[in-house]
């Protein structure tokens, strides 16, 4: 089938199968941890050679593009993590490009709504530099940052890895947003334990994702700090585990945006030695904006940005000194400010702004696929699981908010059974169902309340890690569904020691079936109400908006619930309108679940008023519970849209 031809770097194919992948067994071994153990495999059928990639966590190339099954030809050049397989019709020929890979951005242009934020910026970084951003405020760092990370795509230009667009080698790429990206409570082992699970190929053994955390802890000098919370660390070690999250998949090309930012002039000199550090020939490139200009001198090259996202410099930090006419970096501000948009800048233009990007035999760099698609393959189901975990652990750790979450529940359960005098669900005449219709209508608000409140805060606390966590391949579906999970048992625990404690102190009087519709109903009203507040949380941009917006949630279910003022007594289209309210279900469902018509009518008064007419209570508690249901889907929809929309680009593809 193959054997081996001049080095164990040329690979002959005789016809057959090979096997490419990370483990051993396979005929051709690529060692990385963005390799799949059985990543991919290369057959003949007929006169034909057909590639297929076999579900890896990170995708197959060829030409540039992300592939699923294709035939190649000669000439065609596979990717696979940073190895690429030249093929020539009878053998492949086999580079490792990691931390030798180069980044050409070339005539790159931003605009928003008509206004330029990065002006025709042309940039190269090659293996092993370290290359400062630096510029006025609002100028387009960060733009151009996110832009060359694949992370947003441009106007108009290309942004190419080694001739290839970004996009389709997102695993090469490492990114650090300004806003921290690794959860406090967790320590710093925990929260590369989970990134590692979600970052890298599922097929990994623990034993091979543990030495992966030992070796980025051992790169950023954490390993002494490994156990703690991230939440006690200082500002510097913070940063630092946030960069090592990034180094989980060793990238060739790593970015940061202002990791300086908030730092003392000691612990950012102490950031830009670590970063220089990181930055050699045969590992990786590091970018960096940064405001810490005494430590400038460090960089290889140098991009000063001016207003309108006019690059005014790129190239060695001492020809900027030299072409600005200054003597200290910081002096680059003052020189900037003192100009305007269409004035000094293009004359400042540094000697390598006019570089030419590295290019592909001549041919065109293709066109950019898919953003993040490579990453689209990691199965939803375990995502969940890690995800899940995660969650569970951080809301186990919050101790204050268990502490309200539950101790709410007993003081409004014996504050609403104590409302009422006993006796309120007896059939007959000794009931009083005006009342039943009250507690119940308490309880269905109070489950609403519980799922509201718990849930409205939970994805806008966390916006950096998902957004950041999405753009490496998270699926928006898993993080909404570790959510659901872990708050919908919170919730149903909550509601069941409610309902159970109230009617321990206002029994129903009905059958056990009774007793567990209602509850049953209640529980189903708390985890549609879970669904609305991680709406509200996808929707808003801070945490103190979703607070705002929780009364605007509740009051429709106050007010259009039918219990306050009967449905019959609406005027029009509120009536109407009232079908659209979730306690509104909840209500008509666990009143039929008791027989509310039938004790309605051995109320000579309430049967003479009317108010509810025989329609509210005949609701079956089935069909209350499929109106929850589809409530519950609704919301969840529409929350996992959101989320698809306001997320980073590629993550759109990511259901």
């Amino acid at each position: 089938m193959e054997g081996q031809a001049e080095s164990d770097r040329v690979i002959t194919f005789g016809g057959g199968r090979l096997a490419i992948g990370r483990s051993n067994m396979n005929d051709i071994v690529l060692d990385d941890v963005n390799v799949s153990r059985f990543h991919a495999e290369i057959e003949a059928v007929g006169d034909l050679v057909e590639l297929r990639d076999l579900r890896s966590k990170c995708g197959t190339r060829v030409g540039g593009q992300p592939v699923k099954r294709t035939v190649i030809r000669d000439g065609d050049t596979l990717g696979i993590g940073p190895f690429e397989l030249h093929f020539d019709g009878s053998r492949f020929r086999r580079a490792n490009h990691r931390g030798a890979l180069r980044l050409d951005a070339r005539d790159v242009s931003v605009e928003v709504d008509g206004r330029p934020i990065l002006d025709r910026a042309s940039v190269s970084v090659l293996p092993g530099e370290l290359v400062g951003i630096i510029g006025e405020s609002g100028s387009g760092k960060t733009t151009l940052l996110r832009t060359l990370a694949g992370v947003s795509r441009p106007s108009s230009g290309t942004v190419t890895l080694n001739g290839e667009p970004v996009t389709a080698r997102l695993t090469d790429i490492g990114y650090v947003p300004q806003d921290e990206i690794v959860h406090r409570a967790l320590s710093v082992r925990e929260a590369l334990g989970y990134a590692a699970k979600l970052r890298l190929p599922p097929d990994m053994s623990r034993s091979e994702r543990q030495a992966t955390v030992e070796r980025v802890l051992v790169e950023l000098a954490l390993e002494e700090h490994a156990g703690k919370r991230i939440e006690l660390l200082s500002g510097g070690q913070r940063k630092r585990a946030g960069v090592a999250s990034e180094l989980l998949n060793r990238p060739s090309v790593l970015f940061l945006d202002e990791p300086t930012t908030g730092l003392d002039p000691g612990l950012e000199a102490q950031m830009m030695r670590l970063f220089r550090e990181l930055a050699h020939p045969g590992e990786r490139a590091v970018v960096v904006v940064t405001h810490a200009t005494r430590s400038l001198g460090l960089c290889d090259k140098l991009a000063v940005f001016a207003r309108g996202g006019q690059l005014a410099f790129f190239g060695p930090p001492d020809e900027a000194k030299e072409l600005f006419g200054v003597t200290d970096f910081d002096q680059i501000y003052d020189r900037l400010a003192a100009t305007g948009r269409d004035g000094e800048p293009d004359r400042w233009v540094g000697p390598e702004r006019d570089h030419q990007p590295v290019s592909d035999g001549g041919k065109a760099a293709p066109e950019p696929g898919p953003a993040g698609s490579p990453r689209a393959r990691q199965r939803t189901g375990r995502q969940l699981a890690v995800l899940s975990r995660r969650y569970l652990t951080l809301f186990m750790r919050d101790r204050r908010n268990l502490a309200i979450l539950f101790g709410q529940v007993p003081v409004i359960g014996f504050a609403a059974a104590l409302l009422f005098r006993s006796g309120l669900f007896k059939p007959g005449p000794a009931g009083d169902p005006r009342y039943a219709i009250q507690l119940l209508f308490i309880l269905a608000t109070t489950a609403v309340w519980f799922g509201a409140i718990s849930s409205a805060r939970e994805i806008v606390k966390e916006r950096a890690v998902t957004m950041r966590e999405a753009a490496i391949g998270v699926r928006w579906s898993a993080y909404l569904g570790s959510k659901l999970l872990v708050l919908g048992a919170v919730v149903t625990l909550q509601t069941l020691i409610l309902t159970y404690l109230v009617l321990a102190v206002r029994p129903l009087e009905e059958s056990a079936g009774s007793y567990f519709e209602v509850s049953a109903l209640l529980v189903l009203t708390g985890l549609v109400a879970v669904a609305l507040g991680l709406l509200v949380s996808a929707a808003v941009s801070s945490q103190e908006q979703a607070t705002s917006f929780i009364p605007l949630t509740l009051i429709p279910q106050l007010l259009f619930a039918g219990a306050i003022v009967p449905l019959e007594r609406m005027s029009e289209p509120i009536s109407s309108l009232a079908t659209l309210v979730v306690t509104r279900w909840s209500l008509a469902g666990v009143g039929s679940s008791v027989d509310m018509n039938d004790r309605i009518a051995a109320d000579p008064t309430l049967a003479r008023a009317n108010d509810f007419g025989a329609d509210f209570f005949a609701i079956r508690p089935g069909q209350a519970a499929v109106a929850l249901l589809c409530f519950l889907v609704v919301f969840a929809l529409a929350t996992l849209i959101v989320l698809r929309r306001r997320g980073p680009e590629g993550s759109r593809l990511l259901g």
